[in-house]
């Protein structure tokens, strides 16, 4: 079944076991979705997003990347600063202001900064990366700029632009956080094509959706993905 294998390789070997291991994102469901339940005050007639499998596709899909350690951000008026726990400079980044489109800075106001992962990532033959701030996790303070990679051929450090979202004050980002979703992927060719829409098989999809009141997605439509 798991005929494909992502690997995550610590670029110091010193720091392999005291850096957190990229892992599954079904390890990282946040708090709040696992105390979430199914229905607001039991009421059958409304149900929140724990019944919605493509929400929780999306929160478990690929892997987690998490920080290496804790980092310390503090806004100034017109920029901000990064300070990592072990105050090396070369574990973070920016990328000035010119570098974005000038409509990000315009909203932005500050340069983009970046933090630095410590994995190489390396897929199978024909095989890519989507490197996304985590899905379906609220995230106030940080915004990652996402990327696509053909991890089959490069081999290399991938690090990550973000836009500063927290401006008012100092926060700490804690180690073990998640920092990127990673979601490997098959490079294929694809043709578009639009005309009139697929009658019988929407009518099908409908009477489906129609003939049951609970985890009709789930019974009639959803396939199983697996990230071990």
């Amino acid at each position: 079944m798991f005929n494909k294998k992502i690997t995550f390789c610590a670029t110091d070997e010193n720091m392999k076991d005291i850096w957190p291991h990229p892992k599954p994102a079904s390890r990282f469901i946040p708090p709040e979705y696992k105390k979430l339940g199914r229905f607001v005050e039991d009421n059958l007639h409304t149900a929140t997003v724990k019944t919605c499998i493509p929400f929780l596709d999306s929160l478990t899909m690929g892997y987690i990347v998490p920080f290496d350690q804790d980092y310390v951000i503090d806004p100034t008026e017109d920029d901000f600063s990064i300070t990592p726990a072990n105050k090396q400079q070369n574990d973070f980044g920016f990328h000035n202001q010119t570098q974005l489109p000038k409509e990000w800075h315009d909203t932005t106001g500050v340069a983009a900064g970046k933090f630095m992962n410590k994995w190489l990532i390396k897929t199978p033959p024909g095989y890519s990366c989507l490197f996304l701030q985590p899905m379906n996790r609220l995230e106030l303070r940080f915004e990652i700029i996402p990327g696509c990679v053909d991890t089959d051929t490069y081999v290399n450090e991938i690090n990550f632009p973000f836009i500063l979202r927290k401006r008012d004050k100092q926060f700490l980002i804690k180690k073990g956080e998640p920092m990127i979703q990673v979601i490997p992927f098959k490079r294929e060719s694809w043709k578009r094509w639009a005309g009139f829409y697929l009658e019988k098989l929407h009518l099908k999809t409908i009477n489906l959706l129609n003939s049951e009141w609970l985890d009709r997605y789930k019974k009639n439509f959803w396939q199983k993905k697996s990230y071990r």
